[in-house]
């Protein structure tokens, strides 16, 4: 990248640093002290996806293991959820419904999901079935729905820069490869906060630190804003090929790759890893919401390259299905281990 442009726009970053620092302070919510259910946000520094969701529902997986009453919170980005104040939620299969007067409920099965409420809060739904979610424009409003319900534990979902939301836990999730991407703010970078933000945190989270090597390197590069004491782990991420229904046993050799993510070139990169030959790659923008015309573009593609089969992430797959593809479909579902300090939780 050119570095001049970014240069020119250094004063409106400036500008931007100032902006964010008033809105903090104006909306900042007190600390929640030892009020019941305890809240623990995932967020990071660094606008764009960086596994946010993927270490929510490992928590939430964790808590739910431990038969802990667990409730996970988002906007729901991508979704109808996200431009109205009234409250979405999905309810965990043992969970009362009495306490849910004035919500929109949604079953964890319905063909209208990922419409309402995302792509991302879908698959949390599908993905760790023993927690409820809630979703709104307004996260306050999702947390006290989700009190509501007597949960223990609420996981809020790109949550650091939520200022009016109180919670007892920040844990901040950095790119272990480049934790603060050249320490430029928004738009001459990508940074949402200066790097200082990261006193804050209560604990960090390296995405792609996968050997305590690796996570010693990465914090020794933002080492002087992590307070003393501050856990520090490593989040080491693998794909793992599930045949969608009617895909058969037989994994294929080669595909075409079909992805509206954050990071298309890493998720092309995993499959090649796994063993896979690419043909050809779709590339559709982040949260996409797909179209008919889309699948015909799909399509049009595996004929073209004469491959039998389709591999698309756990995230797409979910708005993709409601198509029922002719074509067999592999689904790559991400899986993480978390290496390192033991995180609050």
């Amino acid at each position: 990248m050119n570095p001049t442009p970014m240069k020119a726009l250094l004063p409106l970053s400036w500008l931007y640093g100032a902006g964010v620092s008033i809105h903090r302070r104006a909306r900042m919510a007190g600390a929640p002290g030892a009020s019941h259910p305890r809240i623990i946000s995932i967020g990071n520094l660094e606008a764009g996806g960086n596994g946010k969701t993927p270490l929510a529902m490992w928590l939430l997986s964790r808590a739910a293991g431990r038969g802990t009453a667990c409730a996970y919170v988002s906007r729901g980005y991508g979704g109808d959820a996200v431009a109205h104040l009234t409250v979405t939620c999905v309810l965990a299969s043992d969970a009362a419904p009495a306490s849910l007067a004035g919500l929109r409920v949604m079953t964890r099965g319905h063909s209208a999901l990922a419409r309402a409420v995302g792509d991302e809060g879908a698959l949390v739904c599908e993905r760790v079935p023993p927690a409820s979610a809630f979703f709104c424009s307004d996260k306050a409003r999702a947390v006290h729905a989700a009190a509501a319900l007597g949960v223990d534990l609420i996981v809020l979902d790109d949550a650091f820069q939520s200022w009016g939301v109180a919670r007892h836990t920040d844990i901040v999730l950095l790119d272990a490869a480049s934790p603060l991407d050249g320490g430029r703010l928004l738009p001459a970078g990508r940074l949402r906060e200066n790097p200082d933000a990261l006193l804050r945190a209560d604990a960090v989270v390296f995405n792609g630190a996968a050997t305590s090597a690796a996570i010693e390197a990465a914090r020794g590069q933002v080492a002087r804003w992590i307070r003393p004491g501050v856990p520090v782990a490593g989040m080491a991420r693998s794909i793992r090929l599930e045949p969608a229904a009617g895909a058969g046993a037989s994994r294929p050799e080669a595909c075409i790759a079909v992805s509206g993510i954050a990071r298309p070139d890493a998720f092309e990169c995993s499959l090649r890893e796994a063993g896979l030959r690419v043909a050809g790659h779709e590339v559709f923008p982040d949260h996409h919401s797909y179209r008919g015309r889309d699948i015909a573009r799909i399509a049009a593609h595996m004929r073209r390259e004469g491959v039998p089969a389709l591999v698309t992430t756990e995230k797409d797959w979910v708005k993709l299905r409601r198509f029922a593809p002719e074509w067999p479909v592999w689904i790559a579902c991400l899986d993480v281990t978390l290496v390192g300090d033991e995180l609050p939780g």
